[in-house]
């Protein structure tokens, strides 16, 4: 009796289907994130001023966030208020616009390096703590104020 051998497509489509899967999975999550961000959007708080958590979160945001300009790179340091539980996002953007999704950072993890910037650009980040799929909780922001020439 002849074995049935599975329509040469079906493998394909089903490969397709979860890779679609998981990229509307990625997607929300990101622009969780984003939303997250929008609601912070606004002008550097002082060092001074302690960091708050934004409405919904289940835990404190990262502490002390500072950061080295090295002019083409940036490294980010911050504190890790869950003590290696949680990962952390990285969110970045020119001086001014809305921040984008950078980077995730690993459990544990209290730095990143943003390599490849422009030296004629200010930039400013933020790191999430990621408690939930839907529960971050966001650092101040801090942003580079470098001389730039508007001349050219």
């Amino acid at each position: 009796m002849p074995t049935a051998e599975p329509a040469p497509g079906r493998n394909r489509v089903a490969i397709v289907v979860a890779v679609v899967a998981v990229l509307v999975a990625l997607a929300a999550v990101i622009g969780v994130g984003l939303l997250v961000l929008d609601r912070r959007a606004e002008p550097p708080v002082e060092p001074s001023s302690a960091p708050t958590s934004p409405p919904g979160s289940v835990g404190p945001p990262p502490g002390n966030l500072t950061m080295r300009d090295d002019t083409t790179t940036i490294t980010l340091t911050w504190t890790d208020p869950s003590d290696g539980l949680v990962p952390f996002m990285v969110a970045g953007g020119r001086n001014g616009q809305s921040l984008g999704m950078m980077a995730t950072v690993d459990p544990g993890r209290t730095s990143y390096t943003v390599n490849g910037l422009s030296t004629r650009v200010n930039y400013c980040f933020a790191v999430l703590a990621v408690y939930d799929t839907d529960q971050f909780a966001t650092s101040d922001q801090v942003c580079t104020s470098r001389q730039v020439d508007t001349t050219d």
